[in-house]
């Protein structure tokens, strides 16, 4: 066995060995407590959901069609009683808080042998990250393992219906990129239904490409969320401040419509006012469950099903370069979201246009990028993924272009443990020709 190899398997046995942390996950094991149930009931290992795990989401953490009034296990306290309806607004309407305090905390860890792919974020002529501007970013230790996230940071989850209409959730993340940080936090109301309407005010990730960093089984960042273009600093993550409008129609057919702070004018000191972002998302799906959790198909797994799901959204803005002039920006995306039995398949097309991101005026700048991952449930307990991921951009008639390629195998443990071994290669113009790493992680959820 040579020196690397060897490396590569005391990183390995470290990580199982030592109780460490990492990047967040965000599963909320309150819910399981709330519900008596598996985590597998919304994940096929979490933060993954399942299509049940998805309406429980979309219907403010309830249970679909009204299935709480005979799922929940632990009675809520109420605030009040029925007969406050029939007085409002003479009365306040009541409501209810959990009986337990419905916090979870996730622990995560890896050991890493070459280059984290966070150090991989962007392609030439884009500037670095703001959601990583100023943090702790794991060092480069290319050929090495590496023991830098293991140990130091605790996710803090809370969330729940408090009664009919609403519903919160809250994430701190503690010794992550940064000592201490809010990382979501939001009131959701619902007041025509669990479905059909959905408001949401403050810090969450706009509702774009129907994946997300924050539902990913992967231990690290996607590309499509944090690459920035030029000197403009804005992407999606980090997560923004707003109001969001959402809803499902037909059981089938989900929309979203945003503001957001100008999460650029946000974070740069430089930068001055400037006016809200917006965006809006369509999306249907064929077969399967309804989004909103009703007429699913009896299947022998909580993950089959066979249904399309197909969206578009629009995200515009504009940001402060340096404080001398503006770029406004577009970004159009496309995506699909397949599951035929055990086969799960993403795929999303995105094209971003900036007007004039660099010092120098006048000059556009454009970036498109791809991501496909497909994850191939061979059972309840092993089960592999593969994801790639492609940036282009096109600015002073040069073409730059990064990738990433990532295996990821999955065992599920217990139903709060999951351990993860993952490989990634890729290429990345900003620091070198091409680069590959390996790691072994793990979650834990109580």
């Amino acid at each position: 066995m040579n020196r690397s190899a060897l490396g590569f398997v005391l990183a390995c046995c470290a990580a199982i060995a030592v109780l460490g942390t990492a990047t967040p996950s965000h599963a909320i094991p309150a819910f399981a407590r709330r519900y008596q149930t598996s985590c597998q009931t919304c994940h096929i290992a979490f933060p993954r959901l399942t299509p049940f795990g998805e309406a429980f989401r979309r219907n403010g953490f309830r249970f679909p069609g009204g299935g709480d009034a005979t799922a929940v296990k632990e009675e809520p306290i109420g605030l009040g009683n029925d007969a406050q309806k029939d007085l409002w607004p003479k009365a306040v309407w009541p409501g209810e808080i959990a009986a337990s305090i419905p916090v979870s905390l996730v622990v995560d860890g890896k050991a890493t042998f070459g280059p984290h792919p966070e150090e991989h974020l962007n392609v030439v002529g884009a500037a670095q990250p703001a959601a990583m501007a100023g943090m702790d970013m794991p060092p480069a230790n290319t050929g090495k393992v590496g023991f830098d996230t293991l140990g130091g940071h605790v996710g803090i989850r809370a969330g729940g219906a408090m009664g009919d209409f609403v519903s919160v959730f809250a994430s701190v993340d503690v010794g992550g990129h940064e000592p201490i940080s809010v990382e979501r936090g939001w009131l959701n109301l619902t007041p025509a239904g669990p479905t059909a309407l959905h408001i949401r005010m403050g810090r969450f990730e706009p509702s774009l490409h129907g994946v997300s960093i924050h539902r990913s089984l992967f231990m690290h960042q996607l590309r499509l969320q944090t690459t920035s273009v030029g000197l403009n600093p804005w992407m999606p993550e980090p997560n923004q401040t707003g109001l969001e409008v959402s809803g499902v129609a037909l059981g089938r057919i989900g929309w979203d419509v945003g503001v957001v702070e100008n999460a650029a004018a946000e974070g740069i000191g430089s930068a001055r006012y400037l006016r809200k972002d917006a965006y809006a998302r369509a999306e249907y799906k064929l077969g399967g469950m309804r989004l909103d959790g009703l007429d699913a198909e009896a299947t022998g797994a909580p993950w089959s099903e066979r249904s399309l799901l197909i969206g578009t959204s629009v995200y515009t803005g504009k940001a402060s370069i340096e404080g001398t002039h503006d770029d406004a920006f577009l970004r159009v995306g496309v995506d699909l979201h397949a599951i035929i039995d055990d086969l799960l398949l993403d795929v999303v097309a995105v094209r971003e246009h900036h007007d004039q991101p660099t010092a120098n005026l006048g000059v556009p700048m454009q970036m498109d990028q791809v991501l496909a991952e497909l994850t191939w449930m061979t059972t309840p307990v092993f089960f592999p993924t593969a994801r790639f991921e492609m940036s282009r951009l096109d600015h002073n008639a040069t073409i730059d272009t990064g990738w990433l390629g990532s295996l990821l195998l999955c065992a599920v443990v217990r139903p709060n443990v999951v351990l993860r071994l993952e490989g990634d290669v890729g290429a990345d113009p900003t620091t070198s020709a091409d680069f590959r790493s390996a790691m072994l992680s793990f979650s834990t959820a109580f």
